[in-house]
């Protein structure tokens, strides 16, 4: 989510900035080629800073679609996987984490948020989800969310870029340019193979912040008393 400053000023996300302005921005761009009337707003005298701005306005605009396009091949990959990253730990072929984490995993549900899972291994992944998602609101209360979101925001990246590739390539087949579509497909299937692995490293990083939190409570700090005058 943005984010507003002490100026009022709204702040756009690691997330909004990466995963939705630049595929946009890389659509819009593809599109100029795609679509030769749409040139003359940025090669007309150059680019002036208000251009600039509704550039950024319609990119934003555009990661949007594209994020909406994205989501629908990001659920046909990860159910073609057997589910999301997140939830492959109920798996018995999990790769996630190791045998011995897996039962420090089930400990730490039951010491820091009161969760008493027998087994999380064979869990139905329906049931795990709202566990996945309380063991990510629980890092990031404690602060440790850095990596997990850098991976969320790259995953975003390659997710909207991919999508936006797919886009580029249907207007490309309109147009009959076989071999820019061929070559958007290929290009948009590296951006995939990307998206998967910053899926899965952000599905392990969950799990390995949450094993490292303390199990002690923060001691807390006494407030100094003032002298009464």
């Amino acid at each position: 989510m943005s984010k507003k400053s002490s100026r009022g000023i709204t702040k756009l996300s690691f997330y909004e900035q990466v995963g939705i302005i630049i595929p946009g921005s890389a659509m819009l761009f593809g599109l100029l080629y795609f679509i030769p009337d749409l040139r003359g707003v940025l090669t007309k005298d150059g680019v002036s800073v208000g251009q600039l701005g509704i550039f950024v306005l319609l990119s934003y605009a555009a990661g949007h679609l594209v994020a909406a396009i994205g989501n629908a091949v990001e659920w046909l990959m990860w159910k073609a996987l057997g589910g999301m990253p997140s939830d492959w730990i109920v798996r018995e072929d999990q790769t996630l984490l190791a045998p011995e984490q897996l039962n420090q995993l089930r400990e730490k549900l039951q010491v820091l948020m009161g969760l008493g899972v027998e087994k999380v291994t064979g869990m139905d992944a329906k049931t795990w989800k709202p566990i996945s998602r309380q063991i990510y609101a629980k890092v990031m209360k404690d602060g440790q969310t850095s990596r997990i979101d850098t991976f969320n925001g790259n995953y975003g990246l390659n997710r909207g870029l991919a999508s936006a590739m797919l886009v580029l390539a249907v207007f490309a087949l309109t147009q009959s340019l076989w071999w820019a579509a061929v070559g958007l497909v290929v290009v948009g299937s590296i951006f995939l193979y990307r998206t998967h692995r910053f899926g899965v490293y952000y599905g392990r990083e969950l799990y390995l912040q949450f094993l490292i939190l303390t199990d002690q409570p923060k001691p807390k700090i006494p407030r100094k008393k003032t002298e009464s005058a």
